[in-house]
């Protein structure tokens, strides 16, 4: 079923342990398709390897960096690759810290899923999806312009407030 959408939105809480969930929103942008868990985090291991211990998104190896991507293009591995899955989208900072974090050597960002649909692990600094919800996603994609917004949420879930 291919059916365009316009934009995606990663709503990640601060805290980059916990997942967060990219909303997809339908053509108008008036109504939102779905709701899919996500996760923005580095591997701790491997950032701290690399120079980057504190998982800084503006470095590189560091977490998710929040802003406005261009998804660039929907890279298909076959056989599934053991990081990506089947599918990466990747990504093109535009916006914020997403930019900035480009401007800063930060190559390579993507949508993925890979390491099965039990668990999100942690990335090395990329959005992981469930591969069910990968394959989803990637199912929905015309010829249309579509961006990603990354956006980091003190409050968890998104919308909830915390009585005083």
């Amino acid at each position: 079923m291919e059916r365009e959408i316009s934009h995606l939105r990663a709503y990640l809480p601060t805290d980059r342990r916990l997942p967060g969930f990219l909303r997809v929103w339908n053509e108008n942008s008036h109504h939102r398709l779905y709701d899919i868990p996500c996760r923005g985090k580095a591997d701790n291991a491997r950032a701290a390897a690399k120079g980057n211990p504190e998982r800084d998104p503006a470095l590189p190896w560091g977490d998710l960096p929040s802003g406005v991507y261009k998804l660039t293009r929907v890279t298909r591995y076959d056989p599934p690759h053991r990081t990506f899955g089947a599918t990466a989208i990747l990504l093109d900072g535009l916006t914020g810290d997403a930019f900035s974090a480009a401007k800063n050597g930060r190559t390579g960002l993507a949508i993925h899923g890979g390491r099965g649909s039990d668990r999100l692990m942690a990335t090395y600094g990329c959005l992981r999806l469930f591969d069910r919800d990968m394959e989803l996603l990637t199912g929905f994609f015309g010829n249309a312009l579509i961006h990603l917004e990354v956006m980091d949420v003190d409050v968890w879930p998104p919308g909830y407030v915390v009585a005083v």
